[in-house]
């Protein structure tokens, strides 16, 4: 196997002479991770079976990196400790390649803040599974490393690949590839309940009403128009709806009011995290009077008591670098 421009994997840094037991390659990886999602619901399938489904908003300012060092005879052991899904998607990675070692040191650097809808473990798992790959001097497809991260944490958001997706989260398949990266959009991040954290596997699924999947079901015919026509302002519409709908199971805390001064300041739309905190107000990076709509947005967040906003372009990638 040969490594894909997705597959791309950085060498950098220093390390301290390792014990005798350690086989010399050393492997890297790095993931971005997402700004909540731009779609979360639920569809019925050719064959009638609902199908949970979502397209991750990825966000390139926010990483996570991964070295591994296989180990000959002990277990996986990682740093910091408390990464267990990426300790478990390396010894699944090991696994999947018919590796001999089965074991080894994985590290995990990383700015994302967690249990906040910023997908840190699905980056830390899609970083250590590349590593753990690249120390065996393989690459996985995009669709292999899919797979394995949904094995080690049983739900996993989407930004693995290279291109835009509708992707089972829970199953680890995709359901529909829009062969296109997402079109370019300036995003204003929110973390709109900085005090609280969502444990994704603690929180319930939520229960659709079966209006509300046959609405999903319209919303992801045009999902494939808007990503394939470079329609922004109809990837915003869809991205309010699907917020709107799921505002339901796990409110965000000002949402009409963010939502209200979005529409206000003339962005495209809103998108939630929809097991987090974090809200992103997307607008059009091309628009000439996108500075002073900015500002307009930031002075009213303020009068709110929102004095914290990320500020990012998707730039048309939805991948890893």
């Amino acid at each position: 196997m040969s490594y894909s421009r997705s597959q791309a994997v950085q060498r950098s840094g220093e390390f301290s002479p390792l014990p005798s037991s350690f086989v010399t390659r050393i492997g890297y990886g790095r993931s971005v991770a997402q700004h909540g999602e731009l779609f979360q619901g639920q569809i019925e399938d050719f064959q009638m079976r609902r199908r949970r489904c979502l397209i991750s908003l990825p966000c390139n300012c926010l990483y996570s990196t991964a070295t591994f060092q296989p180990l000959i005879d002990d277990p996986v052991n990682v740093y910091p400790p408390h990464k267990e899904k990426a300790r478990r998607v390396v010894e699944l990675t090991l696994r999947h390649c018919g590796a001999q070692v089965r074991g080894g040191h994985l590290t995990i650097q990383s700015n994302i803040p967690e249990a906040k809808g910023y997908g840190s473990s699905t980056a830390d798992c899609v970083a250590a599974s590349i590593s753990t790959a690249d120390a065996l001097a393989l690459s996985l497809t995009e669709d292999e490393i899919a797979m394995l991260v949904v094995q080690a944490e049983l739900a996993s958001d989407n930004f693995m690949f290279s291109r835009a997706v509708l992707f089972a989260h829970r199953e680890g398949v995709v359901l529909e590839d829009y062969a296109s990266c997402l079109p370019s959009l300036e995003v204003l991040g929110i973390d709109a309940d900085s005090g609280s954290i969502v444990d994704t596997l603690q929180y319930p699924p939520a229960v659709y009403t079966w209006r509300q999947i046959q609405l999903f079901g319209t919303l992801t015919g045009a999902l494939r128009r808007a990503i394939r026509s470079k329609d922004i302002q109809l990837l915003g519409r869809i991205a309010t709806a699907s917020a709107v709908v799921n505002q339901e199971f796990l409110p965000k805390p000002m949402f009409k009011e963010i939502a209200q001064l979005a529409e206000q300041a003339g962005a495209l739309g809103v998108a939630v995290a929809h097991s987090g905190t974090v809200m992103s107000v997307l607008m059009d990076p091309a628009h000439p009077d996108l500075s002073r709509r900015i500002e307009f947005f930031q002075v009213r967040l303020q009068a709110l008591g929102v004095t914290h906003i990320m500020r990012f372009q998707t730039n048309g990638a939805h991948t890893k670098k």
